[in-house]
């Protein structure tokens, strides 16, 4: 595990300065992801959804906020992650670009899909953009061949060096070229070429799997099998907790101490003819939650009751007592990643 070094103030100093710490921003946009990682000296954002108008001005806020109460970032995001290209990934991606400077983007080079518009947008306009952005596209092929369980890494992917401690950033999957015997409608699926993105902080690690299903989550426990790459702290759940987006033996590489779900609010989309909405979908699965609750041994305080979903359409109430959290229930989640410790929870902004 990667630790970051410590400075001292001077040789006659008694104490050591405040170890440096990162927070994860789990931002709530209803039916959709967008997470924040706050480095000591760099920003990163991995996906720019939401489920409408409303949480997409709701993250707006959000990151204008951010950056006013940061004036040294100088309101600059020192790397955009796309994992596929939906709309409950890519929403705001758009406006976040015109708004504020991206350093650097990735994603997995698929171009369509329900938020394809927006990744071939950024494609199409970056000479616009002030500075224009440098882009980086990432496929299996490229992560195949390199040192078994250590993923990607470049100047585009992980950017940040801190004076104080260097995190690191890599992708541990990608697009996929080549079938690896997936059914036709496995492999036309954007969800199974998610990006897989790690990052580790000192001892605190955080993985986003984006929306991986099934087929493409064994195969990427196949890849990692016999590495500790897998094995992280926190999990944003896949899929937002979908019963396809959580497996046993993704569970058992990862054995995660806290987990997050980026979800609407159970009702979302009830009263519509939208299909895109989290009442449709029937998100979080209770039989994914279940394979949560087995997986993860710590508990949350307090506990919720919230609505789960046992089908599309169909909701009951659960007790939930692990450490699972999720957007709906709690908000917008932070996290506080420490070099010398595993992750906690911090207060609700």
């Amino acid at each position: 595990m990667l630790l970051c070094p410590l400075l001292i103030a001077g040789l006659t100093a008694v104490a050591p300065l405040q170890a440096p710490e990162m927070t994860a921003h789990f931002i709530d946009v209803g039916q959709g992801n967008a997470a924040l990682l706050e480095f000591p000296c760099g920003t990163v954002l991995i996906d720019a959804g939401a489920q409408d108008n409303a949480s997409e001005r709701r993250l707006m806020r959000y990151l204008e906020e951010f950056f006013a109460e940061r004036p040294d970032r100088q309101e600059t995001i020192d790397v955009v992650f796309i994992t596929h290209p939906h709309r409950d990934h890519t929403y705001a991606l758009r406006d976040i670009a015109e708004r504020f400077r991206i350093r650097n983007y990735v994603d997995d080079g698929l171009l369509e899909g329900s938020g394809g518009s927006a990744v071939r947008w950024i494609r199409e306009r970056n000479a616009e953009l002030d500075p224009p952005v440098v882009i980086r596209e990432v496929r299996h092929r490229d992560i195949s061949g390199l040192r078994a369980g250590g993923g990607l890494s470049d100047e585009a992917i992980d950017p940040i060096r801190c004076e104080t401690c260097d995190p690191r950033i890599r992708v541990l999957e990608g697009q996929r070229t080549v079938n690896p015997g997936w059914n036709g409608t496995e492999f036309s699926n954007p969800n199974n070429h998610s990006l897989v993105i790690r990052a580790d902080f000192g001892q605190s690690s955080f993985l986003f799997t984006g929306d991986l299903e099934e087929p493409a989550i064994e195969a990427l426990v196949e890849d990692y099998e016999r590495t500790e790459t897998l094995d992280v702290d926190v999990w944003l759940v896949g899929h937002h907790g979908s019963q396809n987006g959580v497996t046993g033996s993704l569970m058992a590489a990862m054995t995660p101490a806290m987990a997050v779900i980026s979800v609407g609010e159970w009702d979302y989309g009830k009263d519509s003819h939208n299909p895109f909405t989290t009442w449709r979908f029937g998100h979080p699965r209770d039989d994914a939650l279940a394979l949560l609750g087995e997986g993860i041994v710590a508990e949350r305080s307090p506990e919720r009751r919230p609505m789960i979903a046992t089908g599309s359409q169909q909701f009951v109430r659960r007790r939930i007592h692990k450490a699972i959290y999720a957007t709906a229930w709690d908000g917008t989640i932070l996290v506080r990643g420490r070099l010398d410790a595993e992750p906690e929870l911090l207060p609700a902004p």
